[in-house]
């Protein structure tokens, strides 16, 4: 896991940052190889709160003005505990419903998916397994039994369940706001860590349930694969219907599972990933000629281009390329 100051600090370091690209925004859930799609319309702005407690504990508070499509995988030897803690509509979290005060956690190496939206802010907790398991063994007597799949994937969605968490992030997080929140001794550090990681775990363990909707398991491979071809085939003329002949499905259920994860249909989302691609190799200021380009992307009808990255984007290539010139 990669820090963004030394664990060898005296004290923990509160980080407000302001992003106008997805890539690097997406980029300060270190450890978590994450990735932003960026689906609704217009210029990216996003913040991002992190503090690192220390090397076992760290927490991230997330806020975007766009429709996101985000993906992640849990790094070995932590859990990833998330609450979304403010929302103006319901959300999908690895194929469940995921609403304001919902909370989730998820073991070491399990992946992540869903759509954020505008105005939506999401804390995710990044702590360690040894850390959770010493909770778990002062609140029951099964902790010795811990091991990476002793809590599996939960989701928990009662508000009264989660308002003790809720109450406690919230508050971090308007300290932190207001820079009223600081960790001056190393008794205040210890105390804030024992009580966050007590919380989360009182939290999951009076929740038993398995969390899992297995129901959708299979949908959720089948989106998880469909992604894979499409990002192994998407510089070629991909069409939804090799898509569907390849993954034996119908259209529409293809259809149905892409609107039940990601809220759109599979050929949105892959005209969207290539824009979202071409965008990157622009900014990379490796570019020449824009309709190369797109053409590598499996897009040849340059004036259509155009105007579709100028209305996800709110600019024409030719002036984000400009733009980067400019640097």
């Amino acid at each position: 896991m990669l820090m963004d100051y030394p664990i060898c600090a005296k004290k923990p370091a509160i980080r407000k940052l302001h992003h106008c690209d997805i890539d690097e925004q997406a980029a300060r859930l270190t450890g978590y190889d994450q990735s932003y799609q960026q689906i609704s319309r217009g210029a990216f702005s996003g913040t991002f709160v992190s503090c690192d407690i220390d090397a076992e504990l760290s927490l991230f508070f997330e806020n975007t003005n766009q429709v996101l499509y985000q993906s992640a995988t849990v790094p070995r030897d932590h859990y990833a505990v998330g609450l979304l803690m403010n929302t103006d509509k319901t959300l999908v979290f690895n194929c469940s419903p995921f609403t304001k005060g919902a909370a989730f956690i998820l073991p070491p190496g399990a992946e992540m998916q869903g759509n954020s939206s505008p105005a939506m802010t999401i804390c995710v907790i990044h702590v360690a397994c040894a850390l959770l398991q010493q909770a778990l063994e002062r609140q029951t007597r099964a902790g010795r039994h811990f091991s990476p799949e002793y809590i599996p994937y939960k989701m928990v969605t009662n508000t009264l369940d989660t308002r003790s968490l809720y109450s406690l992030l919230k508050g971090f997080l308007h300290g932190a706001a207001q820079e009223q929140l600081s960790f001056n001794s190393a008794n205040q550090t210890t105390a804030f860590k024992n009580t966050l990681v007590e919380t989360i775990g009182s939290l999951f363990v009076e929740n038993p349930g398995s969390g899992l909707i297995k129901a959708r398991d299979k949908h959720l491979r089948l989106f998880h694969h469909a992604l894979d071809i499409i990002q192994d085939n998407l510089c070629e003329q991909l069409m939804v219907g090799n898509l569907c002949e390849e993954l034996a499905v119908s259209r529409r259920t293809l259809e149905y599972i892409f609107i039940e994860n990601i809220e759109m249909s599979p050929a949105k989302y892959i005209k969207v990933l290539r824009l979202n691609n071409i965008r990157r190799e622009i900014l990379s200021k490796e570019c020449d000629n824009l309709g190369d380009i797109a053409a590598k992307w499996g897009i040849w009808h340059l004036g259509r281009f155009s105007q579709d990255y100028h209305r996800l984007f709110g600019e024409l290539p030719s002036a984000t390329k400009e733009r980067v010139g400019r640097r």
